[in-house]
This record gives C-alpha cells, sequence and structure tokens, in this order.
C-alpha cells in the first residue's frame, strides 16, 4: 500500500493587527426600570394587606423589609389563597408576619 504524504502547508500572512485605538471601548445602554414601588404597594397590590387601617409606624416597619421577605409573604399569601377583604380590613393578616 502506498501512503501519501501530506502537502506542506503555507505559512498564511495575517495582516496585521490593529492597534487599540481604532477600538472603541462599548458602551452598555442602562434599562430605564420602573419607578420603584414601596413595600406597601407591593403587599397592598398582591392582596397581602388593607390599604387603610394600616398605621403610619406600621408602613415604616413594613418599607424596611428586604425584597426577599416581601417577596415571601407574597409567595406565602398566594399558597394559602386571598383572604375574604371583609375580614382584611378590621383584623391583622391571617398569617404569621
Amino acid at each position: 500500500m502506498a501512503t501519501k504524504k501530506a502537502a506542506p502547508k503555507k505559512a498564511a500572512k495575517k495582516a496585521p493587527a490593529k492597534k487599540a485605538a481604532a477600538k472603541k471601548p462599548v458602551v452598555k445602554a442602562k434599562k430605564k426600570s420602573a419607578p420603584k414601588s414601596t413595600n406597601i404597594e407591593r403587599l397592598t397590590a398582591a392582596g397581602v394587606i388593607p390599604t387603610e387601617n394600616v398605621a403610619d409606624h406600621d408602613h415604616k416597619v413594613i418599607n424596611k423589609l428586604s425584597a426577599a421577605e416581601v417577596n415571601t409573604l407574597i409567595k406565602l399569601r398566594k399558597k394559602m389563597g386571598a383572604a375574604p377583604l371583609a375580614t382584611m380590613a378590621s383584623s391583622r393578616p391571617n398569617f404569621p408576619v
């Protein structure tokens, strides 16, 4: 059997690399975010707390909660189901806060 020898490869000349001055830095456009809603707004929209009868000191405490804590309360409300609005206005949420 005859074996074929590989043909010698020609060294391809590459074009000289362009200088870094030719490259412009890429600036990523910032996304315009929606106005940040407060924890009170998020919890009332999810039906966790009523909009009325929430004292000012409760507003301060609720707005100090982290985003993870608020998300957990919203998920818990979804799992437990919606509370009747008539009882929500006169009582505290029916899960541990």
